[in-house]
């Protein structure tokens, strides 16, 4: 599918960029080609002026040696001009312009001069353009050679041509290249949804593999009183709970990525939330041998949801009661300056580096043993994450040897 959209790319955008560039090469020739005939044009007129004087219509007729060829009569274009009885179409006298031809060429060229009709034409088959002017018995009719103009016409097509077949190799190179740069972000994203999928099913798998055994032992057990298989039931709840927060925080992420979810906009006391979340987590610290301490400066508040806020609070301080190690501190720290930060820091081993950037990945653990055995599906820090764009801040982590963890969130004062 994504070599199948780097084509489609490619292809669209050589073909925008070729067919402007073939437009303005069109234009470019065909105006080209008019200044050729202009220029053809020019020189018939010019040899029609200069032979007016030049030619005498009384003078020696054209049978007796009235053919000039003087070689003062020069034009940049070959051409030659006759003078031709209007009555009888007879060649009374011509005059060649640097032009190579003979009486039998002159006599053909008038005669398709006459037949046409017309004040001026071509002539293909002798490459000849022409005009004519006068009127009554005697006329002029000026000839001159097409070869230069046809070249031209030819040179120019040409190179239009090769510009354009050029041109298109290059914008294909550079649309693949750009292609692989602008496809990379659709190629990334369709590899974490493919995961994202997988991680959510084998994440399902095992309570849901946990809930169908215990249906069948209880299945096993009809004869046997609810009160008798209480510990089948109450497994079968827990993993039911366990499967229902999974699906509440997946279609959290979800409706997010979608912009689904509802944004609510009002003042929120940061300080009220940092320290609830901090009294919550008391017991559970305690409960751990760790130490909890906290510093909240006074009359910080943010603009956003409240709710979502005493979560994102909450998420930090359960992964830090997680993580820390067996008789540890957990510091807690919320400053008001040009932004509100908070920070949570936590004692114990430190995260990895290459785990660091991973580390608000879906589904991603740093280590995945210890996280199933605490009951995380690694989605927690995902959504901390979420939650801190949504309220146009971010969240970043620091971990270092003998350092701890650190969480720090920056969010905008309201």
């Amino acid at each position: 599918m994504l070599m199948r959209l780097r084509w489609k790319f490619t292809l669209v955008l050589m073909l925008i960029l070729s067919g402007a560039l073939g437009a303005a090469l069109a234009v470019q020739t065909v105006s080209t080609l008019r200044q050729y005939r202009a220029g053809t044009d020019q020189a018939l007129q010019s040899v029609l002026q200069r032979s007016q004087a030049a030619l005498d219509p009384w003078g020696v007729p054209f049978g007796g040696g009235g053919f000039d060829r003087d070689e003062g009569l020069y034009t940049a274009i070959p051409a030659f001009c006759a003078v031709v009885d209007g009555e009888s179409g007879q060649i009374l006298l011509a005059l060649s312009f640097n032009a190579a031809v003979d009486e039998e060429d002159v006599a053909r060229a008038v005669e398709g001069a006459l037949a046409a009709g017309s004040a001026e034409g071509s002539l293909s088959g002798q490459g000849l353009r022409w005009q004519i002017q006068g009127s009554g018995r005697y006329l002029r009719i000026a000839f001159a050679d097409l070869s230069w103009e046809r070249a031209g016409a030819r040179r120019q097509v040409l190179t239009a041509l090769l510009l354009l077949a050029g041109a298109s190799a290059g914008f294909f190179a550079a649309g693949w290249f750009l292609s692989r740069w602008l496809v990379r972000p659709v190629e990334e994203g369709w590899k974490r949804q493919q995961q994202f999928v997988a991680d959510a099913s084998h994440e399902l798998k095992t309570p849901l593999t946990v809930l169908l055994a215990d249906a069948d032992i209880l299945l096993a057990r009809g004869e046997d009183t609810v009160d008798q298989q209480r510990k089948w039931v109450e497994s079968i709840r827990e993993e039911g709970l366990r499967m229902k927060g999974l699906v509440q925080d997946l279609l959290y992420l979800a409706r997010g990525d979608a912009g689904q979810r509802a944004a609510v906009r009002e003042s929120v006391s940061l300080s009220d939330a940092v320290e609830s979340c901090v009294l919550a987590f008391e017991p559970v610290a305690f409960e751990a041998g760790l130490t909890l301490d906290s510093t909240t400066a006074p009359g910080v508040s943010v603009t956003g949801d409240g709710e979502e806020l005493r979560r994102l609070c909450a998420i930090l301080l359960d992964n830090a009661c997680k993580y820390c190690e067996p008789g540890g501190r957990i510091t807690v720290t919320l400053e008001r300056g040009e932004r509100a930060v908070l920070t949570v820091h936590n004692t114990g081993e430190p995260i990895p580096p290459e785990a660091q950037a991973r580390l608000f990945e879906r589904f991603y653990r740093a280590d995945a043993a210890r996280s199933r055995e605490t009951g995380g599906y690694g989605l927690g820090l995902s959504i901390a994450a979420a939650i801190a764009a949504g309220h146009r801040g971010r969240i970043t982590v620091h971990s270092g040897p003998g350092e701890g963890t650190t969480f720090t969130v920056a969010l905008p004062l309201g």
